[in-house]
């Protein structure tokens, strides 16, 4: 509820989320981010592939010279034919290491986010997952001039979480139809029933590598010359534009694509063998490109209903475009709102129903980091007269509209140690049966409250002095307040 929210002051994971992020996509020119390389490649590939091709034709037609050369010319054409075929090798030797560059970019980018997201057990990982999303809604900025342009940095990230832990749920659920991802999963149980652990994970490195490079490359097409000219961009990032016809915006998304899927294939590609094995060569070379056609699969689909893999993508998509929109009008009061724009996109035949109820069963209606108001009970189990603060911490709440939070105060104090609360409907102030219960109570005895919770307290912008949700900024800015994910107890309230 705070007007004037500090900047929090990074702790050692923020730090490093901080730097997975610029990695992607960074607000410095000076810095080599992903997208920076992709731009750069989008500025000059097709010149780059013309002089290859040039080269071939040069190296090819000194060719044809030498078989009909007489003794006579012979010498000095195959010295031509040499030095004509050394040119097209330091050119494609120049062109694919490059993309080798950008590979290894890329993958180690997906390898760093995995290991935020992925633990030993289940339950570790839901944890882990819960804080990383939790963390990049509380770091997000909410207003100000950057707002925009630092949600879409983050965007990426938030519903990359959300593709890796769909794809878990679904398989959970045997609601996993694709061959290639079944594949994959099975050969994981097998392996780990050897006795020596294994570095190469099939499902790791064959399924969550790639489609976490197809959900962090979606947007990158953004930034081809022709997308950036519909944007009207200046500079290095593109501004999101809100009134696109509906022909620009279909032209956009076209172009968009069309340049994420071309970068994946080409910018990208596949990662060199090493090795003298032809064997070994044919079989790696046949696994990589599987997973880049799995992963360019994920990324044509995304933007078509239906059941297919590119759910892992398009639902996620709409859920993180709700919570972390990059648009100047942000309202984050009607944040939970999310699960409506996906049950109403799913009867309208937007989205698959059954993959958005999946995924609501996953993050309920309440974002990661999201303020909840809530009115705690009594040592009797009743309703006190005052309520109190919490946090959104957990992933798989027992229903959608029972969220997992962290309870941040108490007596009307912030505290730096609080207890797990699963907040039911009857008792958070975001719905009508909790605030009528507080309907009784004094103007003034609920302005007091408030002025305790709030250190920027303005009575004139709140309805009643009850709040439906309240901001963390203020309150996640101090370290002291951002370890909200150590495990204990789970209370229901």
């Amino acid at each position: 509820m705070t007007t004037d929210p500090k900047t929090p002051v990074e702790n050692s994971y923020s730090k490093n989320l901080g730097k997975l992020i610029s990695g992607l996509l960074s607000g410095s020119r000076f810095q080599l981010s992903i997208y920076g390389t992709a731009a750069r490649f989008f500025s000059r590939d097709e010149q780059d592939s013309a002089e290859i091709a040039a080269l071939q034709q040069v190296w090819e037609h000194s060719q044809a010279q030498l078989a009909h050369a007489n003794r006579k010319t012979e010498a000095l054409l195959i010295a031509d034919v040499q030095q004509k075929r050394q040119q097209l090798f330091d050119a494609e030797y120049r062109y694919e290491q490059l993309q080798q560059q950008r590979y290894g970019q890329l993958y180690l980018l997906c390898q760093q986010l995995l290991e935020l997201t992925e633990g030993q057990t289940r339950q570790e990982t839901i944890l882990r997952s819960s804080r990383l999303l939790g963390t990049l809604q509380l770091l997000a900025p909410s207003e100000g001039d950057g707002m925009a342009a630092m949600q879409q940095k983050y965007k990426p990230f938030y519903k990359a979480v959300l593709s890796l832990r769909l794809l878990d749920h679904l398989l959970e659920q045997n609601l996993i139809t694709n061959s290639y991802i079944l594949k994959k999963a099975t050969q994981r149980q097998q392996m780990l029933q050897l006795p020596d652990q294994q570095a190469y994970c099939p499902f790791r490195d064959d399924v969550q590598i790639p489609l976490l490079m197809a959900v962090l490359l979606q947007d990158v097409g953004h930034y081809h010359p022709d997308a950036m000219r519909l944007l009207q961009a200046d500079g290095s990032q593109p501004s999101y534009r809100l009134q696109f016809s509906n022909t620009e915006r279909q032209e956009f998304l076209e172009i968009s694509l069309q340049a994420s899927v071309r970068f994946l294939l080409k910018g990208i590609g596949v990662p060199a063998y090493r090795g003298n094995s032809k064997s070994e060569r044919a079989e790696y070379q046949q696994n990589e490109q599987e997973k880049m056609a799995f992963a360019a699969t994920v990324l044509r689909t995304a933007a078509t209903p239906g059941s297919g893999v590119g759910n892992l993508l398009r639902i996620p998509q709409v859920y993180a475009s709700a919570v972390l929109p990059g648009r100047a009008r942000f309202v984050y009061e009607s944040l939970p709102k999310v699960a409506l724009i996906l049950k109403n996109g799913a009867r309208a035949g937007q989205y698959d129903e059954r993959m958005v109820d999946q995924l609501l069963t996953i993050t309920g209606i309440f974002p990661q980091g999201y303020g909840i108001v809530y009115l705690p009970k009594d040592k009797t189990n009743a309703s006190a007269e005052r309520y109190e603060f919490a946090i959104v911490n957990s992933l798989y709440p027992p229903s959608p509209e029972t969220p997992l939070c962290r309870g941040v105060t108490r007596n009307l104090r912030y505290r730096t140690s609080g207890t797990n609360l699963a907040v039911s409907v009857e008792h958070n102030l975001y719905f009508k049966p909790a605030r009528q219960k507080l309907a009784v109570i004094p103007e003034a005895r609920l302005q007091e409250i408030l002025s305790k919770l709030s250190s920027s307290f303005e009575p004139a912008q709140l309805r009643h002095f009850l709040p439906r949700s309240w901001h963390p900024d203020e309150f996640f800015a101090d370290p002291k307040h951002q370890n909200l994910w150590n495990r204990n107890e789970l209370q229901q309230n």
